[in-house]
């Protein structure tokens, strides 16, 4: 009996030591979970890089696109802008070239408010050959006294080499107290 009470108790502090020796895996586990949040940490800053490239890019491929669809030698812009506002309020704008519609746009109260504080608005851009255009601007919208008011306003210009930028613009005539409209080329 004393035999078997020995051997139970060797057994039992054999088992004890052996049991002081193993993790099951904890050590290990811990290890791993924070080699697997360095290599995440790693791998978001990579996305982060990738992100910041692909949106640098994405403005090269826009000033590209738009150097090969509109260079410079031939390339056409006209913009509104507002000057004042106290006699017209502008509802729409519609521009021909040459006796052709290739913009028309309606203004919100919002886009109005912009105009009168001093914004300008690209009203259209195309390539436009070199040589003799005319160009007729159409606005209408409520002029003095609250009527419907509608008029025109038209440019015959020499397109020469390079850009050609034409602004279509609103302005007050105080004294004779009614809205001028203008093309002006710049």
């Amino acid at each position: 009996m004393r035999f078997v009470l020995l051997v139970s108790l060797l057994v039992s502090m054999t088992a004890t030591a052996a049991d002081a020796n193993l993790d099951f895996g904890q050590k290990n586990s811990a290890q791993k979970a924070r080699e697997a949040m360095n290599e995440v940490q790693r791998l978001s800053g990579d996305i982060q890089n990738l992100k910041g490239r692909v949106i640098d890019l994405n403005k090269d491929l826009r000033v590209m696109e738009e150097a090969l669809l509109f260079p410079s030698n031939t390339q056409f812009s006209v913009f509104v802008s507002v000057e004042g506002g106290a006699f017209f309020t502008l509802e729409s704008v519609k521009l021909k070239i040459d006796d052709k519609l290739v913009s028309s746009h309606l203004y919100s109260a919002k886009q109005r408010s912009a105009l009168e504080r001093g914004g300008v608005q690209k009203l259209f851009v195309t390539n436009l050959s070199e040589g003799k255009h005319e160009v007729t601007a159409f606005f209408t919208g409520i002029g003095p006294n609250g009527r419907p008011y509608k008029r025109a306003t038209e440019l015959t210009l020499e397109k020469g080499k390079g850009s050609q930028f034409l602004e279509v613009a609103i302005s007050d005539d105080s004294g004779r107290q009614e809205p001028v409209f203008a093309i002006k080329q710049w």
